[in-house]
C-alpha cells in the first residue's frame, strides 16, 4: 500500500507541475543594453565635433579678455576666470581657418590636462551628446588636413557625421604649445 500512496502523491505533484507550467507567465525577456558614448558637442566653421565628457572642464561665455603682445593670431589673449590667469585661443584660427567670428553662440571649452590650463574659444557649443555603437563611423574619416590628426573616430547621427576631438591630442602637439611669433 505505501507504493501506491507515492505513486498517486507523484502523480498529484506532476499534474500540480503540468497545470503551473500552463498558465505561468515568461520570465521578461532579456534586453540588450545599449551604453551610450557621452560627449560635448561644439562646432568650428562648419564641422560638428565631440570632445570626451572628461576633457572639458566647464563651459563659459567669452570673458575679457587682455591682449598678449609677442603672440600668435590664434592667441586671443588671457583673461581672468575666478582669479586664475587662463589663455584664451582661438581653436578654428589655430586650425589654419578664418578666426572664429564672434557672436552670441561663441563659447570658451576649458581643457585642463596635464597642467595645461586654456580656453578654447569654438563657433558654438551645443551641449551634452549621447552617441551609440551602431552609430559609429566606419571606414576613413575624410576631413580637412588641419584637423584629421585631432580626430580619433566618429558618430553618424541623423545623416550629420560627428567626429571626436582629442582634446589631449591637441594639448600635446608642439605646434599648440608654441604661442609665441
Amino acid at each position: 500500500m505505501a507504493q501506491q500512496d507515492k505513486t498517486e502523491a507523484f502523480d498529484l505533484l506532476l499534474a500540480l507541475e503540468q497545470r503551473s507550467v500552463a498558465v505561468a507567465v515568461g520570465l521578461p525577456q532579456q534586453q540588450q543594453l545599449r551604453r551610450p558614448w557621452s560627449g560635448i558637442g561644439f562646432r568650428v566653421g562648419k564641422q560638428n565635433l565631440v570632445a570626451a565628457v572628461g576633457d572639458v572642464n566647464e563651459i563659459l561665455y567669452l570673458p575679457q579678455v587682455t591682449l598678449i603682445p609677442g603672440t600668435k593670431s590664434w592667441v586671443k589673449g588671457m583673461a581672468n576666470i575666478r582669479g586664475n590667469l587662463m589663455p584664451v585661443l582661438d581653436l578654428q584660427d589655430y586650425l589654419g581657418t578664418p578666426p572664429v567670428n564672434i557672436g552670441r553662440h561663441s563659447r570658451i571649452l576649458v581643457v585642463n590636462h596635464l597642467d595645461l590650463w586654456a580656453g578654447l574659444l569654438v563657433d558654438e557649443v551645443f551641449g551634452l551628446k549621447h552617441f551609440y555603437d551602431d552609430e559609429k563611423l566606419t571606414g576613413k574619416i575624410t576631413t580637412s588636413k588641419q584637423l584629421a590628426p585631432y580626430l580619433t573616430n566618429g558618430f553618424r547621427q541623423n545623416d550629420n557625421p560627428w567626429y571626436i576631438f582629442s582634446m589631449k591630442i591637441l594639448t600635446q602637439t608642439p605646434d599648440f604649445l608654441r604661442v609665441a611669433v
